[in-house]
């Protein structure tokens, strides 16, 4: 078994430290879980053992960090990666090639993997995460989750002796989450070791042996008792809130709508109202068509049938004149940023607000405070952790303040504290500006009672479920 040593490690960006002091010791093929509020250097932690840090950043590392006595550093990294697998965050970042079968085995080849195992290897990564369906999909236009599925694919197939997961399942849906978990733990059974950071512990109880908890750049291996404290907090299966909508029209409508990808139907013909001034969820299995959706409301995806805003046809509406009304909180926060720091991006955001006598830089300030973000403006934008830039981006385009918000799993790698304050100041500026909430989440036990409507999307329908007011 390859002998990973993390010994008083400690590492800083510009000057600023992000961990101190970490000791890491891993038992031998064991199945551990790292936690810890969103920003505390879960993120960094990873990249650290995976040789992309300091390397790919403008940090300074100190400490013993090595595998099999040799510095992490110094071994080339087709040789790193048969020890150590590492899966991004954001699985966008890990992808070159265009469909999975060729993003598989680029990586194979790149490892120096044998022509005659490559195949056979990409064929059983795929069916361990349900993906051999799409195997020769474009990557791009696969569901955040999907996509999710085929980095995890990636790096199960590279047959690494440790298995490092950054939030792997964020984008996934409940079942689809489990079923991997399944898939990981057999992966373990092989003799491998997992390191898994995620702020969904459900699924987690017979799987893991050991707990990590990271707070504000330090670490300590949780003890029998505090791990099964932290184990006894999981939540039971939650249960949404909400009634059926008894409006007559809608600030969206849907007139016989369909959605296609290829030749695959996603939505069959539907007739659909979104009330006006209301927070609506919309929930489904990963690849069902709901990111799509969203899409096709802001224009940027094809649909059949007529969608109307505020009684208007959108096909017939300039763009210039639809974005000032609708606007999508992208999925992959880093899409939405055009500045190069924290504070730049706000004050852009600032001068496009439809309500700019809301937004004083005091209010800005006590909602970065309440985000725990207010250090952080000299920042790079690209340099803050996947929980960070969430929280970032929803701020920025609430700021904005179009009538019409659409978010793509806002909540996604999140703590559940994060969760619950972003929560709070959605509720609170979309209520003060008068706006409608659309939103897909995954992440169902932070929003039970959030929502007035909940759309489920499945089997190429979309209806309203709840209880009848």
């Amino acid at each position: 078994m390859t002998d990973l040593v993390v010994d008083n490690v400690n590492f800083a960006y510009r000057e600023t430290p992000v961990l101190t002091d970490i000791s890491l010791k891993l038992r031998p093929n064991s199945f551990n879980l790292l936690i810890g509020p969103s920003g505390s250097g879960k993120s960094t932690l990873l990249k650290l053992l995976s040789g992309l840090y300091p390397t790919f950043s403008d940090g300074t590392l100190t400490g013993e960090l090595t595998l099999d006595g040799y510095d992490i550093h110094d071994i080339v990294p087709y040789q790193r990666v048969t020890h150590i697998g590492y899966l991004f965050q954001n699985p966008t970042r890990q992808f070159v090639m265009r469909t999975p079968f060729e993003e598989l085995r680029f990586s194979l080849e790149n490892l120096q993997v044998k022509p005659e195992d490559i195949e056979k290897r990409i064929t059983n990564a795929m069916e361990s995460v349900g993906m051999t369906a799409f195997m020769h999909h474009d990557l791009m236009n696969l569901s955040g989750g999907e996509k999710q599925k085929v980095a995890l694919a990636t790096v199960l197939a590279a047959d690494s002796d440790y298995l490092l997961l950054d939030e792997p399942f964020a984008n996934v849906d409940p079942v689809a989450r489990l079923q991997l978990i399944d898939v990981i733990k057999a992966y373990q059974n092989e003799g491998k070791t997992i390191l898994i950071t995620d702020h969904d512990w459900s699924g987690y109880t017979d799987a893991i042996d050991d707990i990590f908890v990271m707070t504000a750049g330090k670490l300590h291996n949780a003890s029998s008792d505090e791990q099964q404290q932290i184990l006894a907090k999981l939540p039971n299966q939650p249960a949404i809130h909400t009634s059926l909508p008894n409006e007559k029209e809608g600030i969206i409508t849907l007139e016989s709508v369909t959605l296609k990808n290829g030749k695959r139907t996603l939505l069959s013909t539907t007739n659909r109202l979104f009330p006006r001034g209301k927070r609506i969820l919309i929930t489904g299995p990963n690849g069902v068509g709901k990111s799509t959706l969203l899409s096709a409301l802001v224009k940027l995806y094809p649909y059949g049938g007529t969608i109307t805003y505020q009684q208007e046809d959108i096909a017939k509406r300039k763009i210039a004149k639809h974005v000032q009304d609708i606007a999508l909180v992208f999925q992959n926060a880093e899409q939405q940023f055009v500045a190069m720091t924290v504070q730049e991006e706000l004050t852009q955001a600032q001068a496009l607000s439809h309500s700019p006598e809301l937004w004083s830089d005091d209010t800005i300030i006590t909602v970065l405070t309440q985000l725990n973000l207010h250090d952080l403006r000299d920042h790079i934008v690209y340099q803050l952790s996947g929980g960070q830039q969430k929280k970032l981006q929803v701020l920025l385009m609430l700021i904005i303040g179009t009538p019409t918000l659409l978010f793509d799993e806002p909540l996604a790698g999140l703590d559940s504290a994060s969760q619950q304050h972003l929560l709070d100041v959605i509720a609170d500026f979309t209520r003060r500006q008068h706006q409608t909430v659309i939103m897909i989440s995954h992440q169902l036990h932070a929003v039970t009672d959030w929502f007035d409507y909940h759309l489920k999307f499945d089997n190429q329908q979309l209806n309203y479920i709840g209880d009848a007011s």
